[in-house]
């Protein structure tokens, strides 16, 4: 987890030096599960951008005395297509780590707890459509290990 952060920080640093454009927002993402996504976007030249997210995963908890949170990092790379006037397409490539803690607390019996978390690779697709000059919405397709993701929500321009 502190190398995924550390990783965030690099990225988040290197393209504030480069006096990027940047993008920050979020939306909804579907992993199986709903999720809440919180988004940026920091564009390096006019073609690439660095995208981090995190996404927060809501689970249907169906049983008493259980909790679990589900968490996912990413940091993707973009190669942005102008296909018309505010609208632009890219290919996406990056990194994810997945995170998840559990806990049962049975009166009787000893508490279970764990957590754990993986690390895979994006791969996917996504576009922005520029609604004002401040304002884009963006929608992704991701594939993650054997798992199709899909995220659409709003960007603000700082």
């Amino acid at each position: 987890m502190k190398k995924i952060i550390l990783t965030m920080a690099i990225v988040l640093g290197i393209s504030q030096f480069a006096k990027a454009q940047m993008d920050i927002g979020g939306g909804i993402a579907l992993w199986g599960n709903v999720a809440i996504e919180a988004k940026a976007d920091f564009s390096i030249t006019d073609q690439i951008s660095i995208s981090p997210s995190i996404d927060y995963i809501l689970v249907d908890e169906n049983f008493d005395n259980y909790s679990s949170t589900y968490l996912m990092f990413n940091v993707d790379g973009h190669y942005n297509f102008d296909i018309s006037d505010g609208f632009k397409a890219y290919p996406l490539v990056g990194l994810n780590y997945y995170y998840w803690t559990y806990s049962y607390d049975l009166p009787g019996y000893d508490n279970f707890s764990g957590d754990g978390g993986d690390v895979s690779i994006n791969i996917g697709g996504g576009a922005t459509y520029a609604i004002s000059d401040s304002m884009k919405l963006y929608g992704e397709l991701k594939f993650l290990r054997s798992d199709i993701g899909l995220s659409a929500g709003v960007l603000f321009s700082l």
